[in-house]
């Protein structure tokens, strides 16, 4: 559940400014983890949460809304970036998982399920149970659920009860699966509620939630003090990887850096050059889709999983479409970079629409912002 606004991605934090754009030095060790810990208890919650909610979009209201500043929920205090699973059975995570996508059965569920994939959902079973190995479960962020519903058809394929795995017919149980599960949202999620209920206790029906600060232009023109986001994301990479530490856990994540951006047809017309320029060919009539670049942070999360499973997602309504990859070993960053090709790939052959994945900011992109901003239209 994340947004361009409300980037999930925590930015490197191995102390280099040049990595920082806030331009805030952190050293290393449990000193700054100590010392990031202050900053963040010195913090005053309501004004974090005020700015954290500045960063919701009014396209979120189909699904999420505000949710009060309440000073007994743990996470709006600004000290907590790990908020630990409350699973309460499959049913209450297909009950949500209907109630914001309908077709989540179908679309989802239905492509985990597909007799094409079992072999996936066999090795996974053996790389995250047996071998203790962890898996990074890769998406493309076309809308703020797109995670949120994908952890929740894995669950529902993997703790199928007509499932079994191996010769010996064995299971993998509801309870012993989502302990094992995390994703990484922007903290901009604490602020919302879906259904009547807190987004973040959503989430906790399926897996364990950290909570990142957003590193884009919109999230500084929020007023947030810079020493608190480096702060926040340092503890939060720091308590995730120790979460990793553990073995044999799933790390779900949006991983593009911003909210994927998509343009009606005709309108790439307005950046013909550049589309010459990046693709050979004049810009297409039809709508194309622009995944933006990964973050050196989400990258260093994805390396220090020994496993990807990219998943192609694609909830729009005449094009809904859920394509799973191969498990794939990534080691460097040009293979993380990799990986979102083979989204944007899978992604334009199940949608028809032209997607491109940016590896770094460049002019196409950047008109495609501009061009895709109301503002200036």
């Amino acid at each position: 559940m994340t947004d361009n606004d409300g980037d999930s991605n925590p930015e490197s934090t191995d102390g280099d400014r040049a990595n920082s754009p806030d331009g805030v030095e952190f050293g290393s060790g449990a000193e700054t983890i100590a010392a990031a810990r202050e900053i963040m208890a010195a913090a005053d919650p309501e004004d974090t949460y005020k700015s954290m909610l500045a960063l919701a979009r009014p396209t979120h209201g189909d699904i999420l809304q505000s949710l009060p500043y309440t000073e007994s929920m743990e996470f709006h205090d600004p000290t907590c970036v790990r908020v630990d699973p409350t699973p309460n059975g499959l049913e209450t995570v297909d009950l949500y998982a209907h109630a914001a996508y309908p077709a989540f059965s179908e679309v989802l569920v239905g492509a985990f399920n597909s007799e094409r994939n079992d072999h996936l959902l066999n090795q996974l079973r053996v790389r995250i149970f047996e071998d203790g190995e962890n898996v990074a479960l890769i998406t493309n962020h076309g809308q703020i659920i797109d995670i949120a519903l994908v952890c929740g058809a894995f669950l529902t394929a993997m703790c199928n009860p007509d499932r079994t795995f191996g010769a010996l017919d064995d299971r993998v149980e509801f309870d012993e699966l989502v302990p094992r599960m995390n994703v990484l949202v922007s903290r901009m999620v604490a602020t919302q509620q879906a259904f009547g209920v807190p987004a973040i206790q959503v989430l906790q029906c399926g897996a364990r939630t950290f909570l990142s600060i957003p590193q884009t232009a919109s999230r500084r023109k929020a007023k947030l003090d810079p020493e608190v986001v480096k702060a926040n994301n340092l503890v939060a990479r720091h308590e995730l990887m120790e979460q990793l530490a553990e073995g044999g856990q799933v790390l779900a994540m949006a991983a593009s850096g911003s909210q994927d951006l998509s343009l009606a047809g005709g309108l790439l017309q307005r950046a013909r050059t550049a589309w010459l320029k990046r693709r050979g060919e004049e810009p297409p009539e039809t709508p194309t889709l622009h995944l933006q670049p990964l973050y050196d942070g989400t990258i260093n999360l994805m390396r220090s999983c020994k496993y990807v499973l990219p998943v192609a997602i694609s909830l729009d309504a005449t094009k809904p479409a859920c394509e799973l990859g191969e498990m794939t070993v990534v080691k460097s960053t040009d293979d993380c970079h990799k990986v979102m090709d083979w989204i944007a790939a899978a992604h334009e052959e199940a949608t028809g629409f032209h997607t491109i994945y940016h590896w770094h900011e460049d002019d196409l992109l950047t008109q495609v912002r501009s061009i895709g901003d109301p503002r200036k239209r």
